[in-house]
């Protein structure tokens, strides 16, 4: 029998822990919602489409993968506009891309040269935008609020307001 991921709608092998595309643990979305269940006697019908083959299934929307897990989905999505990113995965991948940022300027200063922050800015250039943006998604706002970001000071100051909102609860219009 194959499920599929209730956060990012892959499919995945029954039985396991883990999502392989986004790390999303599945054993405690089943542990949660066996609980829930069983403390009600009638089954509801979900009113929205659910991307997960086991009926009932609640979607955690603000899940915190953790350090590693929010930099490999941050990686993982380098491209992808489309989808939502909690408020703590992105920060979590916000750290991780600044640690890499000071390792650049390290190796800069140790050979002397400007060519490991000028390629490393280049490389990050791209999951930057997209995962600014997917954090945009969470809180139902739409990608043009990056152009927040040309207005200088106010922009700037409103944009970081907009990434530090929390994210909706419930399935918005961007997932």
């Amino acid at each position: 029998m194959m499920n599929f991921c209730p956060k990012c709608g892959t499919a995945v092998e029954a039985g396991a822990r883990f999502c392989p595309k986004c790390g999303f643990d599945l054993q405690t979305t089943a542990s949660q919602t066996s609980t829930v269940n069983q403390a009600t006697s009638q089954v509801t019908p979900p009113t929205q489409p659910s991307w997960s083959a086991q009926a009932g299934t609640a979607v955690d929307y603000q899940s915190n993968l953790g350090f590693i897990g929010a930099t490999k989905q941050y990686f993982q999505n380098y491209v992808n506009f489309n989808g939502r990113m909690s408020r703590a995965n992105y920060w979590w991948a916000y750290l991780a891309a600044t640690l890499i940022a000071l390792a650049w300027l390290f190796l800069d200063a140790a050979f002397d040269s400007k060519i490991f922050s000028t390629i490393g800015g280049l490389v990050m250039f791209m999951p930057n935008i997209t995962g600014m943006v997917r954090r945009l998604h969470d809180s139902n706002h739409s990608t043009w609020s990056v152009f927040w970001l040309f207005v200088p000071i106010v922009g700037w100051i409103y944009f970081f307001i907009l990434l530090l909102q929390a994210g909706d609860q419930e399935a918005n219009r961007f997932g």
